[in-house]
């Protein structure tokens, strides 16, 4: 499993991690903390996943995800069309809070969002 920290550290709640793992065919990555211009870094990666990775499927597990702007979004987009040009499939699961009211606003659901997560994008009373 790969473990890094992403822009520069902070030992607050404005740090972006991820981590990579393969499980079920799948290639995983878990986001967490705030993905914004600090993660600058994360689009490369993702980029090379998705045109070069030996796995069909790429999965942005977002549960730990707490914040994500403009910049975060467009990183994934890039990644979603890097993939789907290459015959591969890039999803996201775990969405909640504030990311989840952001791929609501910017109707990114439909292309994005795996199977069941899909339903939790409804939120609660606490995501208004």
């Amino acid at each position: 499993m790969v473990d890094r920290e992403v822009g520069v550290p902070h030992c607050g709640p404005t740090s972006f991690r991820w981590s990579q793992r393969c499980t079920d065919g799948a290639v995983v990555v878990s986001l967490a903390g705030e993905l914004d211009l600090a993660a600058v870094e994360l689009e490369p990666l993702l980029v090379r996943l998705a045109e070069s990775g030996s796995t069909a499927t790429i999965v942005l597990d977002m549960s730990e995800l707490e914040f994500i702007d403009a910049y975060g979004v467009g990183v994934i987009v890039s990644a979603w069309r890097a993939a789907k040009a290459r015959g591969r499939v890039l999803r996201v699961g775990g969405l909640h809070g504030l990311p989840a009211r952001v791929f609501r606003l910017v109707r990114l659901e439909p292309m994005l969002v795996a199977g069941a997560a899909a339903t939790s994008l409804e939120g609660n009373a606490g995501d208004q």
